[in-house]
């Protein structure tokens, strides 16, 4: 027997963390039993005969393994499923355009919406994809700018997707990411019965700071958003994401705007997910007000989540991100005239020649050496699409993207842990 090359000992606290990168399967011991535990683990062979038991659950477990195993073949079959083979997963952002300037926000907000002609395409384009008998669910996903700009479009587009899944057998979800402030009970209902499963909808502080970034004149943005989100998480999930800097970052504030806003009822179909604002850097965050934030989103009955690695939406198998103009790529964090790709009218693609290998670049490849060394390959994942695009065209190869990969992968790890016991 031999240890998993991917078997993590973090210390967290008083404690220690013990994680299998194979299996996502972990455990937490008094941070002065760590090397007991980890001596056992590291030498199954010398140890079977007193801890026969333990080492045979940890071979359950992934941390231990038969000698004769292929760590990177196990590797590559945990990644099978995360890139979802059986799914068509589809991005379409109708409009570039905003009612609204968060000053965090990465786009330009161009005046650009989705002409019929490209709707007519998308419709194509999914005829096209669920007519393959391998693809057996699909994924449809709205983004923008703020896509309700163009909420005829959304309602149009999701409506032809869940008839069209229907009529081929196949199962169908539709999500949505918006700021909030242009839906009604009316629209709630429509998409609803469209087949809206899950909304993204964000908040950055408590009611004052919120209406500040996102300002709509003599109206909060704030109040419209958390009644429509009240609505909304009667019947539908709703990732209410909180996005937080150094100065917003107010427990008991942000949590009692959410709480006499949203009943106890709604509350528990929510998802809190704290994120930090990608501009404002980690040293200057304090810690504890983090793990307030967590435990005080727990008490209120909500799901407190952290942001964590893992494999891109991008590097799922069948993936189109539709952008406003009709161009396709497989990121939205673009310019759409950027976009390598041109919908036709029959729903087929165009892509050009030198992004082709990009996009096709999975793990084993030699451009992805590097990845394919590290201890966290089964955490991280490697670079997105985007990433090694860049990485290939600057260096020539995939390097990682991390400047202290032993720091952020433990973070994302603990993060990880935190979530699924609900505990700080």
């Amino acid at each position: 027997m031999k240890p998993s090359k991917y078997n993590y000992f973090l210390p967290y606290k008083n404690k220690t963390v013990c994680y299998s990168g194979l299996t996502d399967s972990f455990f937490i011991i008094p941070s002065e039993r760590t090397d007991s535990y980890r001596t056992i683990i590291e030498n199954p062979d010398q140890h079977k005969k007193i801890f026969g038991s333990f080492i045979d659950k940890m071979r359950l477990q992934g941390f231990i393994l038969d000698n004769e195993v292929d760590e990177m073949a196990l590797v590559r079959k945990k990644l099978e499923p995360l890139t979802t083979p059986h799914q068509y997963f589809l991005m379409i952002l109708p409009t570039y355009q905003c009612n609204l300037r968060c000053w965090y926000c990465i786009q330009k907000h161009e005046n650009l919406f989705m002409s019929k002609e490209t709707v007519d395409a998308i419709k194509e384009r999914i005829k096209l994809k669920l007519d393959n008998p391998e693809i057996t669910e699909f994924q449809l996903s709205w983004f923008g700018g703020e896509p309700l700009l163009a909420y005829d479009i959304v309602l149009e587009l999701t409506r032809f997707g869940r008839d069209y899944a229907e009529s081929k057998g196949k199962k169908f979800a539709a999500s949505i990411t918006t700021n909030g402030t242009l839906l009604t009970a009316e629209r709630i209902e429509n998409l609803r019965d469209a087949g809206v499963k899950y909304y993204q909808i964000t908040i950055d502080g408590d009611p004052v700071t919120h209406d500040s970034i996102k300002q709509l004149g003599k109206i909060s943005a704030y109040d419209r958003t958390l009644s429509n989100i009240e609505q909304i998480a009667r019947h539908t999930m709703v990732g209410l994401r909180f996005n937080y800097t150094r100065d917003n970052l107010k427990p008991a504030e942000v949590l009692a705007g959410i709480k006499s806003r949203l009943s106890e009822e709604s509350r528990k179909n929510l998802r809190f997910n704290i994120y930090k604002v990608w501009q404002q850097q980690e040293e200057e965050i304090n810690e504890a007000d983090v793990e307030e934030l967590f435990k005080m989103g727990k008490e209120a009955g909500m799901y407190p989540t952290f942001a964590t690695t893992g494999v891109c939406y991008t590097d799922r198998k069948y993936f189109d991100c539709i952008f406003p103009n009709g161009r396709v790529g497989k990121c939205d964090n673009h310019n759409p005239e950027d976009m390598p790709g041109l919908l036709l009218k029959n729903g087929e693609v165009i892509w050009e020649e030198d992004v082709t290998d990009i996009y096709k670049l999975h793990l084993g490849q030699k451009e992805q050496g590097e990845c394919n060394a590290c201890q966290y390959l089964p955490v991280c994942w490697g670079p997105c699409q985007v990433k090694r695009e860049r990485m290939l065209k600057e260096a020539g190869k995939i390097t990682c993207m991390y400047a202290d990969k032993h720091k952020d992968m433990r973070n994302h790890i603990l993060n990880h842990c935190k979530t699924e016991l609900q505990e700080i």
